[in-house]
């Protein structure tokens, strides 16, 4: 790392650590009284496990060394304006720096031992136990073995649980709308390299299974060379090794090609996996850049009854991306509207794409799986466009899922319905 990206890492730390501090200060001072005189409860503390959910690799304890004296510091400055006097409140709050430091530092090996970077309430437990030691610890020094009095501790364990309820309310409503990726445009970027990366992974596969018909048209090439150079036809013969010859130069080059696509795409093995409904999510707020100019006139909605975390999701959303896709480009530029879905059935996850663009003619449902399949022909220009979406989409349900794929349209709608085991898409979270 070069001195000045050192020195500018560093200044951005100081920032952060500065900034949460002086708000964590800030709103210790919305408290009140309980038990006794001088022993205020506010709602500071429950920011340590919002900003350490937020940010990544928040640094917890430092930030809670600047807030405990600096707590202290302002409510004597408060009592000082008041009553002219700042003694008196330095040795009535000065206990309550211990009560900060104890939170802070338990909480600091808590989230230093378990990975604190998804929203789950049972990872929010341990909180309350933390609150409740912290509070004892400021309790004995001000009150001694009074702290363990059975109405004392009651108390105690009841701000304890308000206090992690509502850090649980602030966190499920920030896992809600996405906010866990704070700025909108970093939002956007991530969203956009995970469908890149979904889109990216299904065309190596592809790659992968037209390796074999290279090395095939390779072989029937050298084959045709060795036939004409027997029946004498030299000059044909050479054509033939020729383009044999062509072929390896192509192969190899696509070996490569493959090769590195592939290798950039595992650099990164951080991801571990996404909530379906985040999966769901990304590709209803992405229609505008994934779709072009149908995703104007495309409205997704999302219905789910399970909302399983899955390390399949690439393979996922490469999928719903193609069928959604297919959809858009079917309705043109008339108003589509698709249903995404999800539902339990037996042993099975069903994800269904259900769209109102027009349906598919009775006569290509057979077909239209096939390779090369597909009814968009441009009747200017003559071009037919690949037709390797929906081939590529049933090879990725049933080889890389497990699954299978099943087709039904009627009235002018589509449901693609993916019938996927339970076991293969379904994961704990890591």
């Amino acid at each position: 790392m070069k001195p000045q990206e050192t020195r500018d890492s560093k200044k951005e730390r100081l920032y952060l650590i500065l900034l949460a501090a002086a708000i964590m200060i800030f709103v210790a001072q919305l408290n009140i009284n309980l038990i006794i005189n001088g022993f205020k409860i506010s709602l500071a503390v429950i920011c340590l496990p919002i900003f350490a959910l937020l940010l990544d690799k928040f640094p917890v304890f430092p930030v809670t060394l600047i807030t405990a004296p600096g707590i202290l510091l302002v409510r004597c400055a408060v009592e000082w304006l008041h009553n002219g006097t700042w003694l008196s409140a330095f040795a009535a709050y000065s206990p309550e720096m211990l009560f900060y430091l104890c939170y802070g530092g338990l909480f600091a090996l808590y989230v230093r031992y378990i990975k604190f970077d998804s929203f789950k309430v049972v990872r929010l437990l341990p909180l309350v136990a933390i609150d409740v030691i912290s509070n004892m610890t400021e309790m004995l020094v001000r009150v001694g073995s009074e702290a363990f009095d059975t109405h004392v501790l009651l108390r105690l364990m009841t701000v304890a649980v308000g206090r992690t309820a509502l850090a649980a309310i602030f966190l499920a409503a920030f896992d809600a709308y996405g906010l866990f990726i704070l700025k909108n445009d970093d939002r956007i970027r991530y969203r956009k390299l995970l469908l890149l990366t979904a889109q990216l992974k299904s065309e190596v596969i592809w790659m992968n299974k037209n390796t074999s018909r290279i090395e095939e048209t390779m072989a029937v090439s050298y084959n045709l060379f060795n036939q004409l150079n027997q029946v004498g036809d030299k000059a044909s013969a050479q054509k033939a090794l020729t383009v044999a010859k062509d072929i390896h130069e192509i192969k190899k080059e696509y070996y490569l090609i493959m090769n590195g696509i592939t290798a950039a795409l595992d650099i990164d093995q951080q991801e571990n996996g996404m909530w379906l409904k985040n999966i769901f999510q990304m590709i209803q707020e992405s229609v505008c850049y994934v779709f072009g100019d149908y995703g104007k006139n495309l409205e997704i909605e999302v219905s789910m009854e399970h909302n399983f975390y899955t390390d399949r999701h690439y393979y996922l959303m490469s999928v719903l991306r193609n069928l959604i896709n297919n959809a858009a480009e079917a309705a043109g530029e008339k108003h589509a509207h698709v249903l995404l879905s999800e539902k339990a059935v037996g042993e099975e996850y069903h994800i269904c794409v259900h769209d109102d663009c027009g349906g598919i003619d009775p006569e290509y449902l057979p077909t239209i799986f096939m390779p090369g399949f597909s009814t968009k022909i441009n009747y200017e220009t003559g071009q037919v466009s690949r037709g390797l979406g929906l081939s590529l989409v049933k090879d990725i349900v049933e080889s890389e899922l497990g699954g299978r794929i099943e087709v039904h349209s009627e009235n002018g709608c589509t449901d693609f319905v993916l019938c996927i085991p339970k076991k293969n898409v379904e994961v704990e979270v890591k």
